[in-house]
Parts: C-alpha cells; sequence; structure tokens
C-alpha cells in the first residue's frame, strides 16, 4: 500500500517537470532578463506567500541578497511575510487581508516587482498584495497552481497540477532557475560580455 502511494507520487511529480509547460525557456528567461535590468535601474524586487509558499519567498529573496551560486554584491530583495511583528500588527489592527499589500505600499515603488506565490492563487491577502502593488507601479507576477483565476491586469505562470507539493517544487525551480539566470547576467555584464 505505502510503496503504490509512493510510487504514485514519484510518477507524479516526474510527470509535471516533464510538461513543456511547466518550465517554459521564454518565461524564465525574461523573467531573469527583467529581474536583472530591475536590479540594473536601482529598483528592488519582493517575494511573498502564506504558509509553505512564504518558505519558498523567503529562500527566494535570500538567493539574492546571499547568492544561489555566483557570488555576486547583495541585491535587494526581500520577502514580505518574515517579520512577525509587522504580520502580527497589521493582521490585528486591519485585518489578514491587509498584512501584505500595506507591507507592498510600505516598501514597493514605482518599477520594482513583486513575485507572489499561492498555490491556489485565491488568498485574499495575495491578492490584494498584487492589487496594491499594480495600483503604485510596480510590475505584479502570480505564481500559482492550474485553477482558475479572474485576476486581471497581473502576470500568472500556472505549474500544470492542482497538487499542492507539486506546484510549490515547480515554483522553487523556476526561483533558482531565475535566480542562477540573473547571477550568469551580472558575472556577464561584469565582465563586459
Amino acid at each position: 500500500m505505502l510503496e503504490k502511494f509512493i510510487q504514485n507520487r514519484i510518477d507524479e511529480a516526474r510527470s509535471v517537470i516533464a510538461n513543456e509547460s511547466a518550465l517554459e525557456f521564454q518565461k524564465l528567461e525574461g523573467l531573469a532578463r527583467q529581474i536583472h535590468d530591475i536590479f540594473e535601474s536601482g529598483k528592488k524586487i519582493a517575494f511573498v506567500g502564506n504558509g509553505g509558499s512564504a518558505a519558498e519567498a523567503m529562500h527566494m529573496a535570500a538567493e539574492f541578497t546571499g547568492k544561489c551560486v555566483l557570488e555576486h554584491q547583495p541585491l535587494p530583495a526581500l520577502c514580505l511575510n518574515e517579520s512577525q511583528s509587522a504580520l502580527t500588527a497589521i493582521a490585528n489592527d486591519f485585518g489578514v487581508d491587509f498584512m501584505f499589500s500595506r507591507q507592498v505600499q510600505a516598501h514597493l515603488q514605482q518599477g520594482d516587482l513583486l513575485i507572489a506565490l499561492s498555490t491556489s492563487g485565491k488568498s485574499k491577502n495575495i491578492l490584494n498584495a498584487l492589487n496594491a502593488a499594480k495600483e503604485m507601479g510596480a510590475q505584479a507576477i502570480l505564481w500559482m497552481g492550474d485553477f482558475d483565476n479572474e485576476t486581471t491586469g497581473i502576470e500568472i505562470w500556472k505549474v500544470p497540477s492542482t497538487s499542492t507539493p507539486r506546484i510549490q517544487e515547480i515554483h522553487l525551480v523556476w526561483g533558482h532557475i531565475v535566480a542562477e539566470a540573473v547571477e550568469q547576467l551580472i558575472q556577464s555584464t561584469d565582465r563586459g560580455i
């Protein structure tokens, strides 16, 4: 029974990662170049998520302020779900639905980029954050699973799966590939290539 369950999960993971729409070269290259240009222009990126996606958002921000593979100067990336004090104060005073959007308003500016991770794409606090970013002229991208989403004016990336673990695994793959590609672009720029 357990053997069959584990084999099914392995097969499911292989199927998702082998799906062409899970790892689209042009989208990943485009985002890497977009982020590199944002850094070059003196702007910043921010990540945000709930639960497991919150952990991935922290991880992604750290790849830029620290390093993914190649050493580089610290890059202006932050995670909006890291401060327990901010999150609990905003949730207490304004409601959980606004705990990220108020931080977007506080920390982001026109030309910055917000990448929000949400497996369902339906979390109200995530959607409010994306809308706040859009309203202030920041760029906004939602990484989610293969669910319906009626959000407009925001770029949406969908993992071809409705399984939370598989969605989060692909989000991590996207983040790592983009972070590594940005480091390559930085190294190329530093060398004058």
